[in-house]
C-alpha cells in the first residue's frame, strides 16, 4: 500500500492584515463611542464598525465611516478607498480595512 501526499497550491496575492493590527478598539467621536474591529480576510481585511451602546442604523453610514477613518489614523494609515459599507445586524461592515 503506497502513501501519496497532497499540496495546496495556492495562488500568490495580498496577506490579510496580522492580527496584532486588528481591533477591536474603542472609538469616540463627538461624545459617541463606537467599537471598530478589524479582521483579515481570504480576500484582505474588513472592518466592523458598532456602536457601544445599542445597534446602529441604516442612516449611520457616515458616521461609521468616520469612526474608520479615525480607526485606521490611530495606525497612520487612512480608509482603503476601495471599502464599500454595507449595513448588516446593526452594524456597518466595510470591505477591504485600512490602506
Amino acid at each position: 500500500m503506497s502513501l501519496g501526499l497532497m499540496t495546496a497550491c495556492v495562488a500568490p496575492g495580498t496577506a490579510p492584515m496580522p492580527l496584532a493590527a486588528s481591533g477591536p478598539v474603542g472609538i469616540s467621536l463627538e461624545g459617541v463611542g463606537y467599537i471598530v474591529d478589524l479582521q483579515p480576510t481570504t480576500a484582505g481585511a474588513q472592518m466592523t464598525v458598532s456602536a457601544e451602546l445599542g445597534a446602529m442604523a441604516m442612516d449611520q453610514g457616515l458616521a461609521a465611516k468616520r469612526a474608520a477613518e479615525a480607526f485606521c489614523a490611530g495606525r497612520g494609515a487612512s480608509v482603503d478607498p476601495r471599502a464599500l459599507g454595507r449595513f448588516v445586524g446593526g452594524s456597518w461592515v466595510f470591505d477591504g480595512g485600512c490602506a
